[in-house]
């Protein structure tokens, strides 16, 4: 490679680097920043919403944004941004302050991805692409889910974690000091576009709305909720008219152009992207709900058992990188490889045994630590390369749309499934949990032989915390592995979806 095409590799790879440890920070850290901030869990909650949020609405109106100032420009103002946000999360601890640096996180993260995939999709050969593709999602993927959780949940212990938002400035003085030092290597592309309010509004609402209903109704019965239902009705009628807006052009200037999205080609990727975004989130929420709730591990613990996987990813990463740049391989053949390995691994997981720890769930984490390596690179090389250069912004904010959403409906969806699941399966042990029943008269024995053996007064009172903590971790066990069951089941319901949907593309 050239100086150049190095340098430039170099600058946005640094800049997603923040990007990485804001959205690994939430998951490894709720608890302590609530207790810092002397806030519930739910308000806590709130942190994540604004910043997901923030993320969408912000993708779209910075492809304008290249456009209209061009792409150095967004990418410089969304490392100020972001330097701002980091420097508040570091030493502020006042709540409110907090929702708007969360906020200003993902819109930062947003401004620097399409910025920086526009500069690499531009300007770079297709060999450099594949190889500043790999590097940009090793710190935006690979490392959030391998081993800042770790690294993340034991600084957060140790009550550091506004030490994460601070690592952060030193990333972001590094990126102003070598763009003040040496000139940008590559020079912006505008043009004067005018812009489209009423698309704007309507797209922005239409996202907030779909946000909103999937994060937060995870919260809730779903559409027991009079809020969510509202909520629900509501985004279905501004989703029609944004799609219609898009469509047929309404008002004046530009936004996000639809005819984007026109060759059935393009549809397929979008579809390629949200089923990748929904089998490693969905997966990624499965994992740790079930290592939490039924072996009763600590962030810090959830966060170093994926630790061994990275090693899978990175080899992924390597599968993909050699696949991407070969002459006669297409890379789209290799993406129901990701999603087979991530349902490999799901269907282990569906029949491993509570009581043997992690044991059998090893062979389950490395293969899904490949699915991702191989599923998220060759998705993002492919689908990215695959569009216009008059097109790259825009396809970008449309992919990491489709992707996001994606991913938050397998998070919410197995969410809904997995209380239901708890629901029925307390239901089922309850009838159990009965004076009269011989399983449960073993059962309290057992305890009662617990506590005497620990040199504790066995108190009626104390048998039924023991035993309430017995029924508890079942139903957590039944739950879990329920749903990596119902997993499985919706991969075969999509894939075939996905692979008809390349035949009738091909076509």
């Amino acid at each position: 490679m050239m100086k150049a095409p190095i340098e430039l590799i170099v600058l946005v790879s640094v800049l997603m680097i923040p990007f990485g440890i804001t959205s690994a920070v939430y998951n490894s850290s709720s608890a302590e920043i609530a207790a810092a901030l002397r806030l519930s869990a739910d308000d806590t909650a709130w942190f994540n919403i604004l910043y997901i949020g923030a993320q969408l609405i912000m993708l779209p109106f910075a492809s304008w944004l290249t456009y209209r100032f061009g792409a150095v420009r967004l990418l410089i103002g969304g490392a100020v941004i972001g330097l701002v946000s980091a420097v508040i999360s570091a030493f502020c601890n006042i709540p409110e302050a907090h929702y708007f640096t969360w906020t200003g996180h993902g819109i930062a993260a947003s401004a620097m991805i399409v910025a920086g995939q526009v500069l690499v999709l531009r300007n770079l050969s297709i060999r450099n692409i594949a190889y500043a593709e790999s590097i940009m999602l090793l710190m935006t993927t690979l490392l959030p889910f391998g081993i800042y959780p770790w690294i993340l949940a034991e600084l957060a212990e140790n009550q550091l974690w506004q030490l994460s938002f601070a690592v952060q400035i030193l990333v972001y003085i590094i990126f102003f000091a070598w763009i003040w030092l040496r000139p940008f290597p590559y020079k912006d592309e505008k043009r004067a576009v005018t812009f489209n309010l009423l698309q704007a509004v309507l797209m922005t609402a239409a996202i907030a709305g779909v946000v909103f209903i999937l994060m937060r109704g995870q919260f809730y019965n779903w559409f027991d909720s009079p809020l969510i239902s509202n909520a629900a009705v509501i985004t279905a009628a501004l989703i029609l008219l944004c799609v219609f807006a898009l469509k047929k052009r309404w008002g004046r200037g530009e936004y996000i152009r639809s005819d984007v999205l026109a060759s059935a080609k393009n549809i397929v990727s979008m579809y390629n992207g949200a089923l990748a975004g929904f089998a490693v989130l969905g997966t990624s929420m499965l994992i740790s709900s079930y290592l939490a709730g039924v072996l009763q591990y600590s962030h810090s613990q959830l966060g170093w058992i994926q630790v061994p996987a990275l090693s899978s990813m990175l080899l992924g990463l390597l599968v993909s990188i050699w696949i991407c740049n070969h002459p006669t391989l297409k890379p789209d053949v290799v993406i129901p490889v990701g999603v087979l390995m991530i349902l490999l691994s799901s269907a282990f997981l569906a029949g491993s045994n509570a009581y043997s720890g992690v044991s059998d769930m090893w062979l389950a984490l490395l293969l899904r630590g490949f699915g991702v390596g191989v599923l998220n690179v060759t998705v993002t090389i492919y689908i990215l390369g695959g569009f216009e250069k008059k097109y790259i912004a825009q396809g970008v904010s449309y992919f990491y749309l489709f992707r996001t959403f994606g991913g938050l409906a397998g998070g919410a969806l197995f969410s809904r499934l997995m209380s239901q699941e708890a629901s029925t399966a307390v239901n089922v042990l309850g009838e159990n949990f009965n004076e009269m029943n011989q399983a449960f008269i073993l059962y309290q024995g057992a305890m009662v032989r617990t506590l005497e053996n620990a040199m504790l007064e066995a108190t009626p009172a104390r048998v039924a915390l023991l035993l309430s903590g017995q029924l508890k971790t079942q139903t957590a066990a039944v739950a879990g592995v329920n749903n990596f069951q119902w997993f499985v089941i919706c991969i075969f319901i999509l894939a075939p979806i996905l692979l008809i949907g390349k035949k009738l593309a091909a076509k």
